[in-house]
């Protein structure tokens, strides 16, 4: 798919998610019978100029779907000037092995203006095993050269997952 239309259907796709009406099809990342302790694991949206962010977070854990910092940053900007306005979301893990889906992405203030401008999106499952007491963030990394994503531990700044790599905003 060549890069124009890529671009297009992933503004299509944020608009649609961003008009699905509610979180309701989204889970929690711990699940409802956990009873052990958890962490907290933030996303983060960087800005990178007032119509552009670069969007680091976590999508799904175990294979729930996690609500998005994504969707999120989009509800937020509904209705506004052409500036995009960030919202990172966190969530609660179980202190046990899990499956973590990934997502590093460039979100733009309306999908016209990502029409003309450089995109990264790269998605992928890492295995995560948090430990108590740590306090851990989505972090990444989007460059013409490659879109990569991982989580971290907040107190030392090293990467505690492998890292989801993907194609550079240079294509």
């Amino acid at each position: 798919m060549n890069r124009p239309l890529a671009t297009a259907a992933m503004a299509l796709l944020l608009a649609g998610c961003a008009s699905a009406g509610s979180f309701s099809a989204f889970e929690p990342a711990t699940p409802a019978d956990y009873t052990g302790p958890t962490v907290n694991v933030a996303d983060q949206a960087v800005a990178a100029g007032p119509q552009r962010l670069h969007v680091f977070e976590m999508t799904q854990v175990d294979g729930r779907r996690l609500a998005s910092s994504s969707v999120a940053t989009t509800r937020a900007g509904q209705g506004g000037a052409m500036t995009v306005t960030a919202v990172a979301l966190s969530n609660e893990l179980a202190v046990r092995p899990a499956r973590v889906q990934l997502q590093a992405a460039t979100q733009y203030a309306s999908p016209l203006v990502a029409l003309s401008n450089p995109t990264c999106r790269t998605v992928g499952e890492v295995v995560f095993t948090p430990r108590e007491g740590v306090r851990y963030a989505v972090r990444g990394r989007i460059e013409a050269q490659a879109c990569e994503v991982w989580i971290e531990d907040l107190a030392t700044g090293q990467p505690v997952t492998d890292k989801v790599t993907g194609p550079g905003t240079q294509r």
